[in-house]
């Protein structure tokens, strides 16, 4: 019987084939799944299979079966292709770019290829490669609408917005259902304070009955950002809240889940462990620590909203500074030691090798995000990174904690108004409640790291940055150990050839305004819900009442 095997799987193969020629994956995936219970393991076996656990949303099963195609070839184009795919869904962009790549080693004149790795790359924030990516797409396929409606949502983003709307024109007039290219030419009319155009556009995206609910929900965070803009702030705010409330439908049955932890509840837990932990367990002992290859390390940290991008761009414009946005530099510390009881057990019981590999990986990571922090000050600027502040202080005990304030009001309508990639974090900012509670613990969180955690620690504030530019710089230099240079006041110059991963980037590339100072002023009665939460602390960090 075993001879006739290979015969057999040879006949399947072109059954299937036929199957596919025919547009009948049904019966194709019928064949591949019957074929593998009768213990003929192929590629495109394995690859249809894939296919249809992925229809039914069994992503991590649909991977195993793909890990396992690409094992037995691994230069496969098909294979490839949908490996890349599968990462990118599973939110494992970084795996996906590095996959497109041996696709695109194998057949670089295939746009989806491009396009793919242009569109993960983009996700995790390398913004250049992303850029690279959509450009070799579209000379490979030049009425490819894809990546042309991506490229515009970029150019948006740095404030070119006469490219954002040529591009999101150019994609429209290729596939009318290009609906991120109709968003961005929504945002482009806001900007330009072409309001009737933008109330169309809006209209005719809500209208629009082939649009996903995740592109009406976000349109609606749109419809609110143009209402505030034309100061019709009640409409704004409801605008705002039927978008978040949609987008709270959508992400509740992931982030909602019984046996899913919170973000809020997980800083809640970390913060009583820090509360209730001895001494001795909490500061890192800096005699045993082995020199940084950085001439100074930085960690720039702060509730989401709270001027943190901002400061990053000001001060990488500085000649010895190097920074890095929003990368997961510390994911497998924070994995190792602040998931569970085990791991905290770990981190107040050290053992030298174990924190000597975590970071050598965090550094390893650093350099893979394509910064060399080699004799430079080095800056990692991620907001939520104070939940890692209790790593931080065991493996890096000689960094400098640079803590973003900003008037809580601001910060937590900012948080609620601002659309975010998805995540257990950023669901908590889809209710002004959720938010105001989050700012709550991570607040709570922050001023206990810094009174318990022996780090060395600096806080700037938002509105002094804006106020006295020179002066609060100048401190903030003379806290990471850098004499001041003049090149930091031409900041937003620099920062339009860089790429800004979050939703500050156009505000960046303004310069210093004051035009998100008191915002929340034009949203006093809405806000009063969740005053009880923040007022308190209105008055620990000395911020108007009124």
């Amino acid at each position: 019987m075993e001879s006739l095997a290979p015969e057999r799987e040879k006949a399947l193969v072109e059954a299937v084939h036929a199957a596919l020629a025919a547009q009948d994956f049904h019966k194709a995936a019928d064949l591949a799944e019957a074929a593998l219970r009768d213990g003929l393991e192929n590629p495109l076996f394995l690859n249809l299979r894939a296919y249809r656990l992925e229809q039914q949303d069994k992503l991590s099963e649909a991977l195993v079966d793909l890990r396992r195609a690409h094992e037995m070839a691994p230069g496969d184009p098909p294979v490839l292709n949908a490996l890349g795919l599968i990462l990118g869904k599973l939110e494992r962009w970084r795996e996906a770019v590095a996959i497109f790549n041996k696709l695109i080693a194998v057949q670089p004149d295939f746009p989806p290829a491009h396009y793919n790795k242009g569109w993960n790359a983009e996700f995790y924030g390398d913004l250049e490669t992303a850029t690279k990516s959509y450009r070799e797409a579209l000379r490979l396929k030049p009425d490819y609408p894809e990546p042309m409606t991506r490229s515009a949502g970029l150019a948006a983003r740095r404030n070119a917005l006469d490219e954002a709307d040529a591009l999101a024109g150019q994609a429209l007039a290729l596939d009318s259902a290009q609906f991120y290219a109709l968003q961005t030419l929504i945002r482009t009319a806001i900007a330009r304070k072409d309001y009737d155009r933008a109330d169309a556009l809006i209209a005719k995206h809500l209208a629009d009955g082939r649009a996903r609910p995740l592109d009406q929900a976000l349109t609606y965070g749109y419809l609110g950002d143009l209402r505030n803009t034309q100061k019709r702030y009640a409409e704004a705010f409801a605008a705002y809240t039927e978008g978040n409330n949609r987008q709270r439908a959508i992400f509740a049955p992931k982030f909602e889940r019984a046996d899913t932890m919170s973000a809020r509840d997980y800083a809640v837990w970390l913060t009583q462990y820090i509360e209730a932990a001895p001494p001795q367990f909490l500061p890192g002992d800096p005699k045993n620590v082995p020199p940084s290859p950085a001439a100074g390390h930085v960690f720039l940290v702060g509730s989401p909203r709270s001027g943190t991008t901002l400061l990053e761009n000001i001060l990488i414009s500085h000649p010895d500074i190097v920074s890095l946005e929003e990368k997961p530099t510390l994911q497998q510390a924070a994995t190792e030691y602040l998931t569970d009881k085990w791991g905290l057990a770990k981190l107040a019981h050290p053992r030298a090798l174990d924190q000597d590999r975590q970071r050598d990986i965090y550094w390893q990571n650093v350099r893979a995000a394509g910064v060399n922090p080699d004799h430079k000050v080095f800056i990692d600027k991620h907001p939520l990174y104070l939940v890692n502040l209790l790593a931080v202080a065991k493996l890096f005990p000689r960094a400098k904690v640079l803590f973003a304030l900003r008037d809580p009001r601001d910060v937590v309508l900012s948080c609620f108004r601002y659309t975010f990639q998805m995540n257990r974090s950023m669901f908590e900012y889809l209710t002004l409640e959720g938010a105001a509670r989050f700012y709550d613990t991570l607040m709570r969180l922050a001023l206990l790291s810094r009174d318990r955690l022996g780090l060395d620690w600096y806080e700037l504030r938002h509105e002094r940055l804006i106020e006295d530019f020179d002066a609060e710089v100048r401190r903030a230099c003379d806290f990471i150990g850098v004499p001041w240079d003049d090149a930091i006041r031409d900041f937003a110059e620099h920062a339009k050839s860089r790429f800004i991963a979050t939703p500050s980037a156009v505000q960046v590339t303004r310069g210093i305004n004051r035009e998100g100072m008191g915002q929340w002023r034009n949203y006093r009665e809405q806000l009063e819900p969740v005053m009880p939460i923040l007022r308190p602390w209105i008055e620990r960090f000395g911020y108007d009442p009124d």
